[in-house]
């Protein structure tokens, strides 16, 4: 009788674990030019760590207007398909809801969660004991940050002004010096 209770709730626990698994995260219509690494779900659950980092607030544009999530798949497919792969692997266990389960109690998908509960998620995961799960966050955070701060309104919401004349590769002195070196013969090759 007792190996019977056992193995009905080793069969329930594998079962429930199995929908668990299959919990639907956050569903977001996809941007109409497409995404190039992440998958819809990748997309809405990093869009959903992007809201949290980038709230509403007076005079800076939301994670929304900035189109976090779509900048960030277009850097990542700039980056390595190897570094790429594991950025869509850590978002689809950040949204898991058995991970959720096993790490913080909640049997729901992070991009399903209400706010609070996921700033509860966020600083589990930021505090966490785990290297892989503190590594995972700020890596997740440093793509959100990056891709945030790519947007023209998020540079202009910082107040900073590149300095003109820094950098421009194809600045005319540039390459009248190289062109003229070259027609005079006298351009040096390594």
């Amino acid at each position: 009788m007792l190996k019977r209770g056992l193995v009905g709730g080793a069969l329930l626990a594998l079962g429930g674990s199995g929908v668990l698994v299959l919990r639907e995260g956050l569903v977001l219509p996809l941007p109409e030019e497409g995404l190039r690494v992440l998958g819809p779900r990748e997309y809405a659950t990093l869009q959903a760590v992007a809201r949290r980092a980038f709230p509403p607030r007076a005079g800076w544009p939301d994670a929304d207007t900035a189109r976090v999530a779509f900048t960030a798949d277009k850097l990542l497919a700039r980056s390595a398909p190897s570094a790429a792969k594991e950025v869509r692997e850590l978002l689809g266990l950040f949204d898991n809801a058995l991970a959720g389960l096993l790490f913080t109690g909640h049997v729901t998908p992070f991009s399903r969660l209400a706010p609070e509960a996921q700033d509860a998620v966020l600083e589990d995961w930021r505090t966490s004991r785990l290297a892989l799960r503190r590594s995972g966050y700020h890596a997740l955070r440093t793509l959100v940050y990056s891709a945030y701060y790519a947007h023209p309104a998020a540079v202009a919401a910082t107040g900073f002004v590149a300095p003109q004349g820094f950098h421009d590769p194809n600045a005319p002195v540039w390459r009248e010096a190289k062109d003229s070196a070259r027609t005079s013969g006298t351009e040096v090759t390594p």
